[in-house]
């Protein structure tokens, strides 16, 4: 039995073509809202629809990966679809480069593997070349799998609403009274000394984060983005954790919030035990708490109307 060079080269091309997109596809996905973030501040996609606008390009990747898995009448139009779309990952990341630089997580690869703009040029520059290669091997096959290639990309595209849905879908009433006095009694001379503000005046927003929380790293990325797209009040953020990975956060999360450090116990009296969590305070009341994904996009936009309330 003889073994045809040309299509085992061009397989070898396509499983490998197939395996970026679907790692990709799958690292992407959670915690999604890392890349939803970097398509708004790249300037690709405006903020309401980024939610969408990321679990469909997910999908897609996901679609090429699980078709090129397979030989079939479709195999070419797969894989000029995977060049387009690498293409089209490249002008991201060029804007990303443009408007941010190269110090920041592109989520390429989602936040496991963090990768700059550069790093993740070079990276599609290969895949480039492999999937030219493979487009110049290709010879036709003349199996359809029409139907399967339907239902399939119908089931797949609707994945990754089901699997993370955005932000919104599922929501807990907010049941506080507000406004409330913020309790800055609980914290710290020493630590009100480190912030650069009088607590009991003017409007601000505060975040409570942990250094080494995944969450945390997506709302401050969410709240970094947010401070270029609506008009908030000042920003700060008391975190707790090892100061020493402070840029390893400020790099996987794309922020650089103005910060002071927050060790005592009391930082959890705040946060009822979740975090992140985001206080809007005017003149010493808190207008607004938020926990978790309860700071949603919706939920940020409406922050210049609840200082007017």
């Amino acid at each position: 039995m003889t073994i045809d060079k040309k299509f085992a080269l061009r397989y070898l091309f396509q499983q490998l073509i197939a395996a970026v997109f679907l790692v990709s596809a799958w690292l992407k996905l959670a915690p999604i809202e890392p890349f939803e973030l970097t398509l708004v501040d790249s300037g690709l996609v405006p903020w309401s629809i980024s939610p969408y606008a990321a679990r469909l390009l997910i999908a897609l990747e996901a679609f090429i990966g699980v078709g090129l898995l397979f030989n079939t009448k479709f195999t070419k139009l797969l894989l000029k679809s995977g060049l387009y779309l690498t293409l089209f990952f490249c002008v991201y990341l060029l804007l990303l480069w443009w408007f941010r630089g190269n110090d920041v997580n592109c989520g390429c690869f989602g936040t496991l593997f963090s990768m700059t703009p550069i790093e993740s040029l070079l990276k599609n520059a290969l895949l480039i070349i492999i999937s030219l290669g493979a487009l110049r091997l290709f010879t036709p096959t003349p199996r359809n799998f029409k139907w399967i290639y339907i239902v399939g990309g119908l089931a797949i595209a609707a994945l990754p609403f089901i699997l993370n849905p955005p932000d919104g879908y599922f929501s807990n009433i907010d049941e506080t009274q507000y406004p409330y006095k913020l309790r800055t009694e609980l914290i710290p001379d020493t630590i009100k000394a480190n912030i650069p503000f009088n607590m009991e005046e003017g409007e601000y927003l505060i975040a409570f984060l942990s250094i080494s929380c995944p969450h945390c790293r997506v709302g401050a990325q969410k709240l970094s983005v947010a401070a270029k797209k609506h008009d908030l009040p000042r920003i700060h953020a008391l975190f707790i954790g090892d100061e020493s990975k402070m840029d390893e956060f400020r790099f996987e999360s794309n922020s650089n919030l103005p910060y002071t450090m927050y060790r005592e116990n009391s930082f959890f009296k705040f946060t009822k035990g979740v975090l992140p969590t985001f206080l809007l305070v005017k003149n010493g009341q808190v207008l607004k708490r938020w926990s978790g994904a309860a700071f949603s996009y919706d939920e940020i936009a409406k922050i210049p109307s609840y200082l007017i309330e």
